[in-house]
C-alpha cells in the first residue's frame, strides 16, 4: 500500500555520463580532426589509413564493449564543435601546408 503511494523521482533528461571520458575523447578526436586538415593534401590518403581509421575503431569497439555509446556521441559533437571554433578563430588564417614548410629536427638544428 505505501509503494503505491511514493512519488517516482523525475527521469534525467541525459543518462550519466563519466565527464573525464568524455573530456579525454573530446581531446583525441578534436586533435585527428585538426592533424588531419593541417595535413599535406597528398598525403592525407595515407594519414587517413594510419591514425584517424584506426582510433575511431578502437573508440567503436571500447563503446560497444563498455556501453557507453552516449559518452561516445557526446565527445564527438564536442570535438566537432571545438575543431570549428578553432577553424573560424585560427584555422582559416593559416596557410596551406605544403611540403616546403616541413623541417626536420636534426642535432645541429633542433628548431
Amino acid at each position: 500500500m505505501m509503494a503505491a503511494l511514493t512519488r517516482r523521482g523525475a527521469r534525467p533528461i541525459l543518462p550519466s555520463v563519466d565527464v573525464l571520458t568524455v573530456a579525454t575523447l573530446t581531446v583525441v578526436f578534436a586533435g585527428l580532426t585538426v592533424a588531419m586538415l593541417r595535413t599535406v593534401r597528398n598525403r592525407r590518403r595515407r594519414v587517413l589509413y594510419l591514425i584517424p581509421i584506426i582510433v575511431a575503431l578502437i573508440a567503436i569497439r571500447w563503446a560497444s564493449y563498455r556501453q557507453t555509446w552516449a559518452e561516445l556521441g557526446l565527445s564527438l559533437a564536442a570535438a566537432a564543435v571545438v575543431c570549428v571554433i578553432w577553424w573560424f578563430a585560427y584555422g582559416r588564417r593559416l596557410p596551406k601546408p605544403t611540403d616546403d614548410t616541413i623541417r626536420v629536427w636534426t642535432k645541429d638544428d633542433p628548431f
